[in-house]
């Protein structure tokens, strides 16, 4: 699918936008995606790469305009490694009993199918093998942030560790070798009031084998109530500083 959408104006960083939904629009980097009220109605996003690309890094913008007053609103990168397992991470807004709680989140599970069949039929003991998440913190944790401001999501492969034998989530598990995976959400412009968002799972894959950029509604809020806009992500191959632009997209 082309993007053949119209032109905005950008004003400053985490400043006023422009354009109407459905409208193609600019960021500091690049054309940016609508998913949401206004758009197509699939909320997921998936790109091209180069074929058989081990890809160590990838990056992309946001720009949440519009977020559900009810239930779940999450924004999300989601990255699938070869070992069958998945991550994703991003920031939430969630409605807690009378009021709107802001979350950022950066976990993800082992491949049974996907949806809810992967949380319901995990194996711990077998899954923290391959993926280990809440490394120091919870998955989900409280973290202010702005709608209508502009963030650069980026997840990136760091060290090869050797993690010990021992209890880790009240499981026992062997010494196993495994990589950090480390994730962030940063405002453009550098907002001191904002400060950045970090956090780290483990897994056995040394490389991300593909990626998704969505929206999710749920547990009373819907998708026409959100919108947000997307830059077509930006990755990095092992052994290369060069990165490489994604040129064509999906919805799904």
């Amino acid at each position: 699918m082309l993007l053949l959408l119209g032109a905005a104006v950008w004003v400053a960083a985490c400043g006023a936008w422009v354009a109407a939904a459905g409208a193609e629009t600019k960021s500091s980097q690049t054309t940016m995606i609508g998913i949401g009220a206004g758009e197509p109605k699939q909320t997921h996003l998936s790109f091209d790469t180069k074929k058989n690309a081990k890809i160590v890094k990838v990056c992309t913008h946001l720009i949440v305009d519009k977020a559900s007053p009810n239930g779940l609103n999450f924004f999300a990168i989601q990255v699938n490694y070869p070992n069958k397992t998945w991550a994703h991470g991003g920031p939430q807004i969630n409605k807690k009993g009378d009021q709107l709680i802001q979350y950022a989140n950066w976990g993800g599970l082992v491949n049974r199918g996907g949806g809810s069949k992967d949380y319901k039929e995990a194996d711990p003991v077998k899954d923290f093998l391959l993926i280990e998440c809440g490394i120091g913190k919870a998955n989900t944790v409280p973290w202010e942030w702005k709608q209508n401001c502009e963030y650069i999501l980026t997840v990136e492969r760091g060290k090869q560790v050797k993690l010990p034998a021992g209890e880790s989530h009240k499981v026992q598990v062997p010494e196993r070798t495994m990589w950090e995976w480390n994730f962030s959400i940063v405002p453009v412009g550098k907002d001191n009031s904002l400060p950045p968002f970090t956090h780290l799972l483990y897994d056995s894959a040394d490389s991300i084998k593909s990626f998704y950029l969505w929206n999710e509604a749920g547990y009373g809020s819907k998708g026409d109530e959100q919108h947000a806009r997307w830059s077509p992500p930006t990755y990095w191959t092992e052994g290369s500083t060069k990165e490489e632009a994604t040129k064509k997209f999906n919805r799904f």
